[in-house]
């Protein structure tokens, strides 16, 4: 294996040394494993003896970056570069662990992650731990006996690792992994979210989720979002359940990217397809994707004790608990929190109208309560029946209903056009504000639904009637 760095990437690093006004520093880390892979280096990590912080202040005036901290004790800071962009970059920089480079190397996680490059000799590889061979064998190694327990959040990056890279891994690893995952709770939040979104993203998926449970990190993420160990016996059942949910939602993600083998194409037609999917790949926080965030509710849901094999005792799933279980356990933002709880509640409501005979009334009800985030409910509830899940049964006639509701009877059904606001209404029923109000415009919007209110006039006089009839 060969060192490949393009004229873009050695004229940043040059612009880097540059700024570092004649200290030392060394690119290290997982881009010196990309760039030996041929993969371009995106994000890229700087260490330096110190000063690690003011190196930060100075790329980022030199090359108009956003900056800030990341951790003051270990003099950790990032640079974005073009944020928001589609070529964002970050460079994230940090002094030393240990006296000296090669200190600092063993302190890694990963053999194939303890690599450097001198920025003043690029061209030479530094690799006292062998990583490249490990990286052209194909196989995981640790950088020591303590490279875990020192941060328990690298089980998962090890779990990014294997099953993007299809790595090999021995005895060593796996009781590392089963060791230093107990210890997820001491790493924060937003550390493990972050993490956890790349396992969900890497392309070989099932081999991701099959080590999530080798490893017992479903177990720790169900302790720390539930407060709840599994249950010992149903374990391996469970996660043979949960991993054939996961890749069958994976799979219809997938598949929307591929038009010819969706099954969607066949309610919505290429048009609406396209419209569902770029809502998908539309980010709703921190660059975070709703497909993505799809991926993380099903998982979480998936833990849930609602989905134990054998339950001891009534176990009850609330959309409104679930989601700010998940946002204290993985720092979600307010926007993913109303995602999670509209979602899972999207998916409770579906199971109630598949167990009946829904009407446009109760459509509009579906749609008017989980807005466009009914239809991430109505996928899950879709995937969860084609993988024969025996928690809830859906009606496929219903759930196709949902998507042709919304994609082709919006303006009738989903969001018909107010006819009459508040205001007009208190001056034609000569009535003050209040609460009387706005259930009367809600009302006159299902009779819309219904069809049986269709003007201004016919609005005014159904309000007038139902006022009157109410006293």
């Amino acid at each position: 294996m060969s060192l490949r760095l393009d004229r873009d990437l050695l004229q940043l690093l040059e612009l880097v040394q540059e700024s570092a006004s004649g200290t030392r520093v060394y690119l290290v880390g997982g881009a010196i494993r990309d760039l030996l892979l041929g993969r371009p280096a995106k994000d890229l990590d700087f260490v330096q003896p110190h000063g690690s912080i003011q190196l930060a202040k100075a790329v980022s005036r030199r090359m108009h970056g956003a900056m800030y901290t990341l951790d003051d004790v270990r003099h950790s800071a990032r640079v974005i570069l073009r944020q928001g962009e589609q070529d964002e970059q970050v460079l994230d920089f940090t002094s030393f662990i240990g006296e000296n480079l090669e200190e600092d190397l063993h302190q890694r996680d990963f053999r194939i992650n303890a690599m450097a490059l001198d920025l003043d000799a690029p061209e030479q590889l530094i690799d006292p731990l062998g990583g490249a061979n490990d990286l052209e064998d194909g196989l995981l190694r640790l950088c020591g006996p303590d490279s875990l327990s020192s941060d328990p959040l690298r089980v998962l990056r090890g779990v990014r690792l294997i099953s993007s890279l299809n790595l090999e891994y021995g005895f060593e690893i796996t009781a590392a992994m089963r060791v230093a995952t107990k210890n997820l709770g001491l790493v924060s939040g937003e550390r493990i979210r972050d993490e956890l979104f790349k396992c969900l993203v890497v392309q070989n998926f099932k081999a991701a989720i099959k080590l999530l449970g080798e490893f017992g990190i479903l177990d720790q993420l169900r302790l720390l979002t539930f407060g709840e160990d599994p249950p010992e016996p149903q374990l391996h059942g469970q996660n043979s359940k949960l991993l054939t949910a996961m890749t069958g939602l994976k799979k219809s993600l997938l598949d929307l990217e591929n038009k010819d083998k969706s099954q969607l194409k066949l309610i919505l037609g290429e048009k609406h397809l396209e419209t569902y999917q770029s809502i998908l790949e539309a980010p709703l926080q921190g660059g975070r994707k709703r497909g993505h965030l799809l991926l993380l509710c099903s998982l979480i849901l998936h833990i849930h004790p609602l989905f134990d094999p054998v339950q001891s005792g009534e176990v009850h799933l609330f959309p409104g608990v679930f989601s700010e279980q998940i946002a204290q356990a993985l720092l979600t933002g307010q926007k993913e929190k109303a995602y999670f709880q509209s979602v899972s509640g999207g998916f409770l409501r579906l199971a109630d109208l598949s167990a009946s005979k829904p009407g446009k009334l109760d459509y509009y009800r579906f749609f008017r309560d989980f807005g466009s985030y009914g239809l991430d409910s109505a996928l899950l509830a879709m995937v969860e029946g084609e993988t024969k899940g025996d928690k809830f049964l859906f009606s496929p006639e219903i759930l196709q209903e949902v998507f042709y509701t919304w994609f082709e009877e919006h303006a009738q059904v989903v969001n018909p056009p107010r006819l009459v606001d508040g205001s007009q209404l208190q001056r034609e029923l000569s009535v003050g504000p209040g609460s009387h109000i706005g259930h009367l415009l809600e009302s006159i919007r299902e009779q819309q639904v219904l069809g049986k209110v269709n003007t201004t006039a016919e609005a005014i006089a159904y309000a007038r009637s139902e006022y009157e009839r109410k006293g």
